[in-house]
């Protein structure tokens, strides 16, 4: 987590740090323990500076670095310097980290073979030179492994994030087309049967025609509004709208559009039923997508609309009709849709001929929180 916090700029004070105490510690120790008799306790400090101090800039041209660092490592020997192999391991795990594989390969290779030839060189026989060369190698591998390790969880992270983006992008995709077409279907479904009664009764009944014309104009205003109100959220990223929250509130108005003609609605809503915003749009929806299915496929019927609490944080919503019973057409979205949205938020749903004849749709969901009963 702490590294996760880290920004570039204090990356780059991180690397400055240890390039100065990995310089200063190692010219100390060579100063005060010289590892060779043969050159001057001097002669280690400028190889050491030049293998240390360019660490300050490993995370912006690791490649430069390494470079360097292995010019360094290369006449470290005649210097007297045995741990050229230490700054060089954290050159080439920025290296391994930040560069392309074919890149970091490479960088290990040469950093190999620096070394091997600088523990020739340095150690008096050929049993310390293996194992020096054993001691520098396990730690250039570690550092090398380390740094692609850490590159492939950050390659898998990004690309979960971008699987998650994808997913969410696709779940509001398919919110937005359930939504367009409850809008769509049940306003066109009750423009047609208006449309139907006015031209039936023109002539003989020209009032009864005016109210349907009026039904269709108000019919296609909402749903004009309910589209643009869809259309708005494709441009806001947080897509927040105002849902209803009392049931009663938003279903009278389905009722009141649906009821005349040869459908009679009746609703029954138990009364100060509220519910949270998402739960209220899938009881909307429900309901909704149900009347339309009653005007299509039903005929002359009646029908009765059910909303109310059944046990213990369940709730249950009924849309039977008695019409001719005659299930929609296959090929259609609307039931299916409803499945799905009833299923998201942890319901049941059937759909399906009554015995006696007529069509029910029937769900049950539990009851959010935030939803109950506020008498008004």
């Amino acid at each position: 987590m702490i590294m996760r916090r880290l920004r570039p700029g204090h990356w780059v004070a991180v690397d400055v740090f240890v390039a100065v105490v990995l310089a200063a510690g190692f010219s100390v120790a060579a100063v005060l323990v010289p590892e060779s008799a043969r050159v001057s306790p001097y002669a280690a400090v400028p190889v050491i500076v030049l293998a240390c101090l360019p660490l300050a800039g490993r995370r912006r041209w690791p490649v430069a670095v390494c470079a360097l660092l292995l010019v360094a490592a290369a006449f470290a020997p005649f210097a007297g310097w045995e741990e050229a192999f230490v700054p060089l391991a954290v050159a080439l795990h920025a290296v391994a980290l930040l560069e392309a594989r074919r890149t970091a390969v490479a960088a290990l290779s040469a950093a190999l073979g620096v070394t091997a030839a600088g523990a020739v060189i340095g150690a008096p026989s050929w049993t310390e030179a293996v194992s020096a060369c054993g001691f520098a190698w396990t730690a250039l591998g570690l550092a090398w492994v380390i740094g692609l390790a850490v590159r492939e969880q950050r390659a898998y992270a990004a690309q979960a994030v971008a699987r998650s983006a994808q997913a969410a992008a696709t779940a509001e995709r398919l919110r937005l087309a359930r939504d367009v077409h409850d809008v769509v279907a049940h306003s066109m479904g009750l423009i047609s049967m208006r449309a139907g009664i006015a031209n039936h009764v023109a002539a003989t009944h020209p009032e009864e025609a005016g109210e349907a014309l009026t039904i269709i104009e108000e019919t296609s205003r909402k749903a004009l509004v309910d589209l643009r109100g869809l259309l708005g959220l494709l441009r806001d990223a947080s897509g927040e709208r105002d849902r209803p929250t009392y049931v009663s509130d938003s279903l009278r108005e389905l009722v009141a559009a649906i009821s005349g003609g040869n459908v009679r609605v009746e609703l029954d809503v138990e009364p100060g039923l509220t519910l949270g915003d998402e739960a209220a749009v899938v009881v909307h929806r429900l309901v909704q997508e149900s009347l339309t299915n009653v005007l299509k496929h039903a005929g002359p019927a009646r029908c009765r609309v059910a909303v109310g609490t059944r046990a213990e944080g369940e709730l249950l919503v009924e849309v039977v009709d008695d019409g001719r019973g005659g299930a929609p057409r296959a090929g259609g979205h609307g039931l299916a849709g409803l499945e799905e949205r009833v299923t998201l938020h942890g319901g049941t749903f059937s759909a399906g001929p009554e015995p006696g004849g007529g069509f029910a749709v029937r769900a049950r969901l539990l009851l959010p929180d935030g939803s109950g009963k506020d008498e008004r």
